[in-house]
Order: structure tokens, then sequence, then C-alpha cells
């Protein structure tokens, strides 16, 4: 499969400087509309909101703030946080703290003196959707893979600059035509009813009007349920990576039916040097697998009418973010300490992972120890998962030199625990005997979501009596290591 070319888009941007080295300014405003770009085929395009904040979050190499889209020009990185990402209401905004190399200081001047003044991004676009407006085709790029910043002194980039560093760029993206659109529709639509998901197509203000019953024809399943919008489904499951950072940082796979084999990592196969004439020890390839079959998982809520009636604020939201709470925290829980059956493989039961052992948990030497368990080459995006009950003792530890062992910082754009120098995430789901889990959780972990989750309202005579509507949001997944070297646990052991 052909690997997926780099987009460059630039933004005139304010860049201000503060402190000896420090730039800051917006890279792109979320949900306004672009110049016109394209030379072949001419179309506006906009970044939806949410886009560059989930990008940020599930970043899987380090976005590094580049002098004019050059690799070797490196002004900050994300490595050492030293660049600072964030969505905020307006749109894409980063901090920088440019290295004092002679180069940086360089480009400083440069940038201080009004020289350079505009920003640029590189990206992949995961999801984007098209429509026609007003005669102009828009692109709407809904997820991405933001893989560098650039400070640049014109809008425009230089196709040159690009390709020596060797990237492949897109030069002119192809706009597709209308009928194309609605062929993408109707084959979309033959999908879904081939698979019978049977949902409706609306947006949060449909689902708003459902719940307080200004909508009365609805779609039924067989059993009387009455079906809610399908993106209603993938909110909840964003809303989800936002309440769980264990389920965010997991690989998630998709399935339509069946069950989905994924391989394990085997480490078996080894290599070594021989003498001349002598035969290179010779092991078979033996790929272990794993099995991800379908387990279901879901929380319901009742709404009084009165509330729904009465509600000052929107209800359709105040739903999505309950219920996406209470499953968060199911799927999290199993992530980490299901036992199989009807949950997760949970990764503390996982036998092939690294395990430290330990007679007490506040021990900051076995913590040392669970940090160095893991292969250096998976360091990168690794993060420790502790119990709240430990992590509120961890706090508290101060070196010799009276020095918080736990420090705050700033990660991918957002304020962090850290230990080590790596994110801490809290869990209420670890236990007493294994209260800490370490490793990369992308490289470690998958979750296997099926297709035909959703939400319905159970029409009964029982809720009409009670003045009240029961919404049940459900989904089929499963969750299992992939990597065991990827991650390493501390147990516990009672005395």
């Amino acid at each position: 499969m052909e690997r997926q070319k780099i987009e460059i888009r630039a933004h005139e941007a304010a860049l201000t400087e503060s402190g000896e080295l420090k730039v800051s300014g917006y890279v792109n405003k979320t949900n306004e509309l672009s110049e016109v770009l394209g030379s072949v085929k001419q179309f506006r395009e906009k970044i939806a909101k949410g886009a560059f904040d989930r990008a940020i979050r599930q970043a899987k190499r380090d976005i590094d703030f580049l002098a004019g889209h050059e690799a070797k020009s490196i002004l900050a990185s994300t490595r050492n946080n030293s660049l600072s990402l964030v969505e905020d209401d307006e749109g894409l905004f980063m901090s920088a703290n440019i290295t004092p190399t002679t180069f940086g200081r360089d480009y400083f001047e440069l940038i201080r003196s009004g020289i350079l003044r505009n920003m640029s991004f590189g990206f992949r676009s995961l999801k984007d959707s098209w429509q026609q407006v007003n005669g102009e085709m828009v692109r709407t790029v809904e997820e991405l893979e933001l893989i560098e910043v650039s400070v640049v002194r014109d809008p425009a980039y230089s196709h040159s600059s690009i390709a020596a560093r060797g990237l492949e760029v897109v030069t002119d993206l192809e706009v597709p035509s209308m009928e194309q659109i609605q062929a993408n529709k109707t084959e979309i639509s033959n999908k879904r009813e081939s698979n019978k998901m049977m949902k409706m197509n609306g947006t949060y203000n449909d689902f708003e009007q459902i719940l307080r019953g200004e909508v009365r024809a609805l779609q039924t399943t067989a059993d009387g349920g009455a079906v809610i919008p399908e993106q209603v489904h993938d909110e909840i499951i964003k809303k989800m990576e936002e309440t769980s950072p264990v389920f965010a940082l997991a690989r998630k796979l998709n399935s339509v039916a069946g069950t989905l084999r994924v391989t394990r990592e085997d480490d078996s196969v080894q290599g070594g040097f021989v003498g001349e004439g002598e035969n290179i020890l010779e092991q078979a390839i033996a790929f272990k697998h794993v099995d991800l079959k379908q387990k279901r998982v879901g929380a319901a809520v009742t709404l009084s009418n009165q509330l729904i009636n009465d509600s000052a604020v929107s209800i359709a939201e105040y739903t999505k973010d309950l219920l996406a709470r209470r499953v968060a925290k199911s799927v999290e829980k199993s992530m980490l300490v299901g036992n199989g059956g009807v949950e997760f493989a949970g990764l503390v039961n996982d036998v092939e992972i690294a395990n430290v052992e330990t007679t007490e948990a506040l021990n900051m030497d076995k913590l040392q120890d669970l940090y160095l368990a893991i292969h250096p080459s998976f360091l990168t995006n690794s993060v420790f998962i502790m119990q709240r009950d430990l992590f509120n003792e961890v706090a508290k530890l101060k070196d010799n030199n009276a020095h918080y062992f736990l420090q705050m910082g700033v990660v991918n754009g957002k304020i962090q625990h850290t230990l080590f120098g790596m994110p801490v995430h809290i869990t209420d789901a670890l236990t007493d005997e294994n209260p800490v889990a370490f490793g990369n959780i992308t490289e470690a972990y998958s979750v296997m979501i099926k297709q035909e989750a959703g939400i319905q309202e159970i029409v009964d005579s029982q809720q009409a009596l009670r003045g009240s509507k029961l919404f049940v949001f459900d989904a089929y997944m499963d969750g299992v290591v992939v990597n065991p070297q990827a991650v390493a646990k501390l147990t516990v052991n009672a005395d």
C-alpha cells in the first residue's frame, strides 16, 4: 500500500516573542476556510475543530519546530518539551523555547525583526470529507497526523526545500467530482444496509430533538428500541479517550464481523557471528497470534422528562459525557486487570510481560527498576499508570536535595505529572497487588472496536409510567497485549 504523502499548509501568524528565545503564535485557525489551494483543480480547506488536539494526544513520533520545513533545522521539539502545542477555541497554538545555538539565535532575531512572520505545518490527512459550497469545492480535514510546524518567510512553501529533505510531498491534491462524492455516499449507504447497521444519519441537534421529544418518527429495532444518530457513537468513543488516557493510548483496530487475529511479537529469533565456512544458525520464524473476539460493554442512563425539558444545557452533551465516563472506566479496568472471558485480557495478568517484585510499593528504587525493565527502543511515548492511593504517597516523596521525585511538566502541550521524565496517569483500576504499570501502551496493547456500536432509547410501558426515558449505549470490543516487551508491571508481595 502506497504511503500517504505529506501536505504542507501555511498561515499568516502573529508570532510574538517573550523571554530570551521564546516565541509563540497560532499555526492554524480551525473551522476557517483557507485561501484557494490547488493549481489544476482549485479548492478551499478547513481543519475541523478537535482534529489538532487528537493528533497531538495520539502522536506516535516527536513533533519538531523547524525553520522552513528543513528537517535538519530544528529550533525546538516536543521530545524535550521545548515545543508546546495545544488546540484551544481558536486553533492550534504553539509556544517554543528555541535552543540557544548560533543557528537558533539567528532565527530568533529574524522572527523578532519581523522578517519571518508566518507559520506553516506539515500533515497527513487520515480522514476528510468534501462538499460543494457556492460553486466551490470545500475539503474538511477531520483527522490528521501532525508531522511538524515551521516558521516561514512567505505563506507559500518551497517545493525544492521540501524535496531536499526526502519527504514525499503532495504538490497538487486530487479533488473529487460531485459524481464521485455522490458515488462514495451511495457506496457507504449500501455497506451500512448490508451490515444491517440501523442508524439514523444525524447530528447532535437531531439527538437533542430526540431527547426532548421533538422528533417522533424514529427508526426502531426489532425489539422496539429507537435508534439514535450514529455520530453520537463516534463522539462517545472520542470522549472515552478523553476520560481514560489508557484507552486513548491503546492502538485501535476496526473489525466488521467475526474474530480478528493479530500478530503478537515473538523475540525468540536471534542472530550472531559465525566463522568462515560455518552455517548460520537457522531458526524458523513462527509468528504468535492472539484472537480478538467481541465482548459486550455498555452503560445505561435514565433521564426524567422533567430534567430533559427543563435543562438549560445541552442534554445531548450531558448524556454523551455520562455514558462515556461510565463505559471508559469499565474499559480501562478491563484493559489493566481483566481476566479474559467476558472481559479483556488485562495487562497485569499477562505472564510474558516484565515483572518487578517488591515487598513495599512505596520504593523509588523499585519504581526505577520498573523504568529500566523496558527496552530503550520502547521508552519513547512510555508512561506510568499508577494507582491513585500510591500516586498520593509518591507525590510526597523527596530526594536527598529536598526535591520532589514527582514533577510537573508540559507534555504535548498539556500540564502533566512526570516521574523520571515520563508522564504519569492516575487510575482507580489497579490493585494493591499490582499498583503500577509502565510502558509504551500504543505498542503493547490493542483494542478492537466493532462497528455496530450505538445508542438506543428503550421504549416500554415502565418508562412511560415513570415519566422517564432510558438510553443504552453498548459496544462490542476486545483488548489484548500484543507486544509484552513494551510494558512492565510492579508486583507487591505481602510479607
